[in-house]
């Protein structure tokens, strides 16, 4: 999925189009393969275009950030330690790399 399939959706390719830095993270991760499904994670983080949203290290201490009603997220990306496993804008998800989920899921991700 590269820019070309980023560019049919316009609210997705409107948002992109806000935060290059953004944009260049997605194009570096849409193609990497999805996670093993035995995979533990240490670190869990959550973004938006704002900052961090939230955290959780070693499933035991878990970390969220204060929000305004007028600081809406454009989108949201899950790292996994240090890695982008999600990314989604409104209901448009453009990285999935949990193999559960897709599996699970199917074709409605």
């Amino acid at each position: 999925m590269q820019l070309l399939q980023l560019d049919s959706n316009q609210e997705v390719f409107s948002v992109l189009s806000r935060y290059p830095e953004w944009l260049q993270i997605v194009l570096e991760t849409i193609d990497k393969a999805p996670i093993d499904g035995d995979y533990y994670p240490h670190i869990i983080e959550v973004f938006d275009q704002h900052g961090l949203l939230a955290g959780k290290v070693q499933g035991k201490f878990a970390y969220e950030c204060t929000r305004t009603v007028e600081e809406k997220s454009d989108f949201t990306a899950w790292f996994i330690d240090g890695e982008l496993m999600v990314f989604y804008v409104g209901s448009e998800v453009l990285i999935n790399r949990f193999k559960l989920l897709t599996s699970v899921l199917g074709g409605l991700l």
